[in-house]
């Protein structure tokens, strides 16, 4: 915003706050449940308000106190009495594909918790793009496309149950609510509750159905991300997904999985490493850095074989 709109609307922006004729200071982030609202909440409003009319002020903001009000009069310079719907936003759309129309990011589910909407579109254009090139190409599988929606949908589900978290511990200051927020800060300080928290809000914690009925522990995780030992130097699987293509990564002794994946070689890359203490004989990662396939180690070639080559026909169409 522009100074002198700040001086217009009768109140002052710096790096962090907000000044206000009433009630003074306001944070520019989500404010205490009790205390304020966010300067992107004003100016969200405030931009509502002009499209809407001041007849009727439709404020799609995730929070609204009572000691702000006569400051959105002054700033919105509309009465706040006519607010109609001021609301803690949490949507996800009951489908994410209808035949031709496919929905990611903000069209496909809305977060009440900031930063994490960021993260869900993000992951949702990835697991979509490579579908979508794949279909485009013409070696898409049977219901591939279908598999954006079940796989996406679900993380949607996990990503709002934590933001709707979010709000509840930011929410009230009472004792009650002084001790949830004290409780969770000190889980906070252990390592794996940390991990597993930063995985959650990263959404690295989904696992992903896979067709089929025996699957490795790690089919349909977040692949990780192995420090790797090459004929050409140190790398790892982050760096291997640069090229955003498929992956046959095998770090074991197994002529036969490489042979086995031949046949695919000019959609899928194929990628000899070691690395320490590894999980599986092989991976087979897709684009968004999801495991379709993993061998158990020392898994016998003639069940190892088949099952890779029906993951890749599944996932990258037939050879």
């Amino acid at each position: 915003m522009r100074p002198d709109e700040s001086a217009r609307f009768g109140f002052a922006i710096d790096n962090t706050a907000l000044e206000a004729p009433e009630p003074g200071s306001v944070e520019a982030a989500f404010a205490d449940a009790d205390l304020g609202l966010s300067l992107a909440d004003l100016r969200q409003a405030r931009t509502e308000a002009a499209g809407l009319g001041p007849d009727r002020l439709r404020i799609q903001s995730a929070y609204l106190h009572t000691p702000v009000l006569d400051a959105f009069d002054g700033i919105l310079s509309t009465p706040t009495s006519t607010v109609t719907d001021a609301s803690r936003k949490a949507r996800q759309a009951e489908r994410y594909r209808h035949e031709r129309i496919l929905l990611a990011g903000d069209a496909a589910h809305l977060f009440p918790a900031t930063g994490v909407a960021i993260n869900a579109g993000m992951l949702d254009a990835v697991n979509l793009a490579w579908k979508l090139a794949a279909d485009l190409h013409g070696h898409a599988p049977a219901g591939l496309l279908d598999t954006y929606h079940d796989e996406r949908h679900l993380a949607g589900a996990r990503t709002m149950l934590h933001a709707r978290a979010q709000v509840a511990l930011r929410r009230g200051h009472d004792v009650a609510a002084e001790a949830l927020r004290e409780v969770f800060s000190e889980l906070l300080t252990d390592e794996q509750p940390l991990r597993r928290m930063g995985a959650l809000v990263a959404g690295t914690d989904i696992r992903y159905p896979m067709p089929g009925s025996s699957h490795h522990r790690l089919a349909g995780t977040f692949a990780p991300d192995l420090t790797l030992h090459t004929d050409q130097g140190m790398t790892s699987v982050a760096d291997l997904l640069h090229p955003a293509r498929p992956i046959l990564l095998v770090l074991a002794d197994r002529p036969d999985l490489r042979q086995a994946a031949g046949d695919w070689q000019h959609r899928v890359d194929l990628h000899t490493a070691k690395t320490d203490d590894r999980p599986a004989d092989a991976l087979l990662i897709r684009p968004d850095a999801h495991i379709a396939w993993a061998a158990t180690i020392d898994e016998p070639a003639d069940t190892a074989a088949p099952a890779l080559r029906e993951a890749l026909t599944s996932w990258f169409g037939a050879p």
